[in-house]
């Protein structure tokens, strides 16, 4: 016999075994009479129906009344608006909120003898970058089309089309 044939008899005895074993504890669970459950006949058991705030609770646990544990978000508002602000927790980039990192916001893309070249402004300081340049120490462009830029950020890419700007 080839081997692959054994396996394929092991495998088929094995889920033969299977499927009987549970056909067995079918057949049992639907014939012993100590199977069935008698809690649901006669009547039922009341109850009292305690109070978040009254019920007893351990030593040390507090009743978060009222509390939302996450803030529901809808998928399809954007997170960058016209005129490249941001919106990060709520509130725009300007207005006071918990964002920190560098800026990065193309400006401009150019086209100089056959060359593309980006506009690209760095924590306020403007950069004329080519492709394959290196800006602002940890920035790289990777490639230039008429309207958008791909940059390097470490080993971290991003795109950004003309008027966004994003932290990094």
């Amino acid at each position: 016999m080839q081997p692959n044939t054994i396996r394929r008899a092991g495998t088929a005895i094995a889920v033969s075994i299977l499927l009987i074993g549970f056909g067995v504890a079918a057949v049992w669970l639907a014939i012993v009479p100590g199977a069935q459950t008698e809690v649901l006949s006669g009547e039922l058991a009341s109850s009292d129906i305690i109070a978040v705030e009254a019920a007893p609770l351990l030593e040390g646990m507090k009743v978060a009344a009222n509390f939302q544990f996450s803030q529901p978000r809808d998928p399809f508002r954007p997170l960058i608006v016209a005129g490249g602000v941001i919106i990060t927790d709520g509130t725009p980039s300007g207005g006071g909120g918990t964002v920190t990192g560098t800026v990065v916001k193309l400006l401009d893309i150019t086209d100089v003898g056959g060359d593309l070249r980006a506009k690209v402004e760095v924590a306020g300081v403007e950069y004329d970058v080519g492709v394959g340049e290196t800006f602002a120490t940890n920035f790289k462009i990777v490639s230039l089309d008429a309207d958008s830029a791909v940059i390097l950020f470490g080993d971290n890419a991003f795109e950004l089309l003309i008027g966004q700007e994003i932290i990094k």
